[in-house]
């Protein structure tokens, strides 16, 4: 699973010039717009600098539709998990790392209330991350999580973490999320009940 950001030739995070198209847009579309629809209600703290700007701020929003639920959902699962934004070197990409967090959560959710998957396997492996879309010269994805997940009648249901045997050591995300806080939560535990 990985939730995903464009960055453009430009080198602003959150946009990006797709194949095909003529235009730039954004990347995630629905993270940028509900980041926006957020960011519209906190406009004084903006003013008075308490926000970082977003290279993104200005593209229009032609795929977002205000009526569309998700970003409603998003920006619910979203607004209390800004914590700490302030002090993140570029606001998107600090929201592309907390959308990590609410897919990790909703999905280790959904295991935890699907108790008939382990009817099907005893066991299943989680690789969670970022992608980064870029125009041209190919994907890449940032892996943050890799955890084997087993019944409780193995191994007592205990997440098993493969995450240094298959990549080696975590990113140090201190520099771009920018406290310990945020690190915590992009690279800890899900957290149960928050992606709900």
């Amino acid at each position: 699973f990985a939730p995903h950001v464009g960055i453009d030739g430009e080198g602003r995070v959150g946009a990006l010039q797709r194949e095909g198209q003529s235009a730039v847009s954004k990347a995630c579309g629905a993270a940028i717009g509900s980041y926006k629809a957020i960011q519209a209600k906190a406009e004084q703290a903006r003013k008075e600098g308490l926000l970082p700007p977003s290279a993104v701020r200005d593209i229009p929003d032609y795929d977002n539709d205000p009526f569309d639920p998700e970003l409603g959902i998003i920006i619910d699962l979203l607004t209390p998990r800004l914590k700490g934004l302030e002090q993140a070197a570029e606001p998107i990409t600090f929201v592309t790392y907390m959308m990590y967090t609410i897919v990790r959560d909703l999905l280790d959710n959904c295991i935890k209330e699907t108790p008939d998957v382990w009817e099907w396997a005893s066991e299943v492996a989680l690789v969670g991350g970022v992608m980064v879309n870029r125009k041209s010269g190919g994907d890449f994805f940032q892996p943050l999580s890799f955890e084997l997940r087993r019944s409780v009648s193995v191994a007592n249901g205990r997440p098993t973490d493969v995450y240094r045997e298959a990549f080696g050591p975590r990113p140090d995300l201190l520099p771009i999320l920018g406290s310990e806080d945020a690190v915590r939560r992009v690279l800890g535990p899900s957290k149960p009940g928050e992606g709900a």
